[in-house]
């Protein structure tokens, strides 16, 4: 309340992540009737309102100016007008400006509503193929090889199997080079263009993708929604415990050289990649000459870890 007058009410508004016809009609007829539609890009904003024929004017709320913004709008909400917050594409908030109004206008009291409608998040996750039970959404990757790879390697530790990044067209090879050499037994599914005319889905692990991608002329356009899913499903997958500590190396490699029918320095190199941060090449290096040692001098494992 503002004197005798009610607050208004913030709308947090979801556009289409593409396809047009994603607009629901609520959230059409929202835009149409609030008094100050708040857009992350204004330009960007009103193609769409063109397109769908809403006649309203916006003004810009982007990551540069959301917390100068948030006080004129939370005071046009005390003033009794309903706000809207629309980002380019998708629910604003999710790695999009609109929750420092949000929670400004939580702290004031004002009345709150989503109107729900595309996340290339959820979009992504629905068609990936994958099973699980939970999944965790970490934004854009780092523009840097060694932080991605630092990325990677925390989200491998947290012990959840599922993760959803953004990824930029222009960095997404870089990115692909990366998970081929950090994490080459994860399986991937990388969203191109969600629900646009050239949508494209890729599916299967880094290495894969990435040939396919490096066979595509366009692949540096549009933007990418990864799904990568870690170690603890591959393992499963291969028969290995998922407590490595429950197994010594010289165990895990017999394992693996029966389940797999691979040679002892196969079973070596693919289980120092799915152990890696946990047991060291060395380790399995050491563990295969105590099993020659054992069952006689057999193959040749090489020069030990590189």
């Amino acid at each position: 309340m503002n004197g005798s007058k009610m607050n208004g009410i913030l709308y947090v508004v979801a556009t289409p992540i593409g396809n047009t016809e994603d607009m629901t009609g609520r959230a059409k007829r929202i835009l149409s009737e609030v008094d100050i539609v708040a857009s992350e890009d204004t330009r960007v904003t009103q193609k769409l309102f063109n397109i769908l024929g809403i006649h309203n004017k916006t003004v810009s709320n982007h990551k540069f100016n959301e917390k100068l913004k948030a006080d004129s709008l939370i005071l046009a909400l005390t003033e009794g007008k309903n706000v809207a917050i629309v980002s380019d594409a998708g629910t604003p908030c999710i790695s999009d400006p609109g929750g420092v109004i949000v929670k400004a206008a939580a702290a004031h009291g004002i009345k709150i509503e989503s109107i729900p409608g595309a996340s290339s998040v959820i979009t992504a996750l629905s068609v990936c193929g994958m099973t699980f039970d939970s999944f965790a959404f970490s934004g854009f990757l780092p523009k840097e090889g060694k932080e991605i790879k630092k990325k990677i390697e925390a989200a491998r530790k947290s012990g959840i199997s599922v993760f959803v990044f953004f990824e930029s067209p222009k960095r997404i090879k870089k990115t692909l080079t990366i998970l081929a050499a950090e994490t080459p037994e994860a399986e991937l599914c990388l969203c191109n263009d969600l629900t646009k005319m050239f949508e494209r889905i890729y599916r299967g692990k880094p290495e894969e993708i990435l040939t396919e991608l490096s066979v595509n002329p366009a692949a540096e356009k549009g933007e990418y929604t990864l799904i990568l899913e870690f170690g603890l499903n591959e393992s499963q997958k291969m028969g290995l415990l998922t407590d490595s500590v429950s197994q010594s190396p010289e165990s895990m490699l017999v394992d693996y050289i029966i389940k797999n029918d691979s040679s002892l320095k196969e079973a070596v190199g693919a289980l120092a990649k799915t152990h890696k941060g946990t047991i060291t090449k060395r380790d399995f290096y050491d563990a295969s000459l105590n099993l020659k040692a054992l069952f006689g001098k057999g193959e040749d494992c090489g020069q030990g870890p590189q």
